[in-house]
């Protein structure tokens, strides 16, 4: 997969700086899954790769979540993927726009939850 831009925004927190991926406000059915606090993988319900499928047609049956989906692979592979939301308090300290290779995540994770 080729590398696209994303808007970084980084935020001075309580407990320090935080930086974060922001997709914009009028996004919908799209997320950026952070694997060991790194922008990794993303969802987007709008396309047609298999495991970005997988996880609408699981939303659409039984009403899941992204956050239900993301610790059930957690749980199921052991590893520590993560959904980051701006903390409630915050100052913007710097806003850029950076490269990333971002995939979907894998569909095999996806069938062994399913």
């Amino acid at each position: 997969m080729p590398q696209e831009q994303y808007l970084q925004v980084s935020f001075l927190t309580i407990t320090g700086v935080k930086r974060i991926i922001d997709l914009g406000d009028f996004v919908y059915g799209e997320w950026i899954v952070y694997e060991d606090n790194v922008p990794k993988y993303i969802v987007d319900l709008n396309t047609e790769h298999e495991s970005d499928i997988i996880i609408n047609r699981q939303f659409n049956r039984n009403k899941k979540t992204i956050q239900g989906v993301i610790s059930k692979i957690n749980e199921v592979q052991g590893i520590n993927l993560s959904l980051m939301m701006p903390p409630l308090i915050r100052i913007v300290l710097k806003e850029e726009y950076i490269n990333l290779n971002l995939r979907p995540l894998p569909a095999d994770w996806l069938k062994a939850i399913y």
